[in-house]
């Protein structure tokens, strides 16, 4: 039985993907930040999809210390993982500085997401292949890598903020497929549309506003996560596949190569 594991599971985009998964008979694991949430986000899964193989585990991934913690708690749920789904964060208007002084969303969007990678890739390892899979959304035009100042102290805007995460994501996502060649382990980033998920909690009443109106029920927009996750015809590598729910629509992440290894490379710093 392959095992998935699927951080940010407990809500929005993870919960409704671990619905899909659970009922096709997968081992899951959930993670999720909050304890009860978690727990209650647990069985309810089990309840709807019958399905008993499913776990969970919780800690915070704003921190260094607390993305270890919870890789060490998936070490030991399982010795092998075939698929790991990368759905956490939350957008912040305002700068909000972690335990480890990085920013809030950088730490949440991105840093967690890397790290998690790096401390499961012995489990990732373990099965004839493995995928990765990132809930992501496109770049934005004038986004860039703050390398003097990632944290944002000295000039912090919600669109600089979410510019330089999403391109994160994008950058790793290429940097890793570079180099881990072939089809071993693959990673690939997906945009899933605008759901009406907890990712918008922080922003202004409007701006919930217009996500609750435009936006989609999370249950609705798992295709490309899914099909990542799992179809027989997944197995490239690096890509990002721009359009919801339509998988064939999608483009090789083609960045400046020495950004994206100069980002893995200060990345793994901050996670040591």
């Amino acid at each position: 039985m392959k095992t998935i594991v699927i951080l940010g599971g407990n809500s929005g985009m993870g919960k409704a993907t671990a619905a899909v998964l659970a009922k096709k008979k997968y081992r899951i694991i959930i993670h999720g930040r909050d304890e009860a949430k978690t727990a209650a986000a647990l069985q309810e899964l089990k309840s709807k999809s019958g399905n008993e193989n499913i776990e969970a585990v919780t800690g915070d991934l704003s921190s260094v210390a607390g993305m270890k913690k919870v890789a060490e708690l998936v070490r030991q749920k399982t010795d092998s993982i075939d698929t790991l789904i990368l759905s956490t964060g939350v957008i912040y208007p305002k700068r909000i500085e972690t335990a480890d002084g990085m920013e809030m969303a950088f730490a949440t969007q991105y840093l967690c997401r890397f790290a998690m990678t790096q401390l499961l890739m012995p489990l990732l390892g373990k099965p004839a292949s493995a995928r990765i899979v990132m809930v992501g959304a496109p770049t934005m035009k004038k986004a860039q890598i703050y390398f003097d100042d990632l944290s944002l102290k000295n000039n912090h805007s919600m669109m600089r903020s979410m510019g330089q995460s999403m391109l994160s994501n994008h950058l790793f996502v290429q940097e890793f497929a570079k180099r881990h060649p072939g089809k071993k382990i693959v990673i690939n980033i997906l945009h899933v549309g605008i759901a009406r998920t907890g990712v918008s909690r922080e922003l202004n009443g409007f701006m919930r506003l217009m996500v609750n109106v435009l936006g989609k029920s999370p249950d609705a927009l798992t295709n490309n996560i899914i099909y990542l996750a799992e179809d027989d015809a997944a197995t490239f590598s690096g890509y990002f596949l721009k359009k919801p729910g339509k998988p064939e629509a999608r483009d090789l992440i083609q960045y400046d190569a020495a950004v994206a290894e100069k980002l893995w490379e200060t990345s793994m710093k901050l996670i040591s």
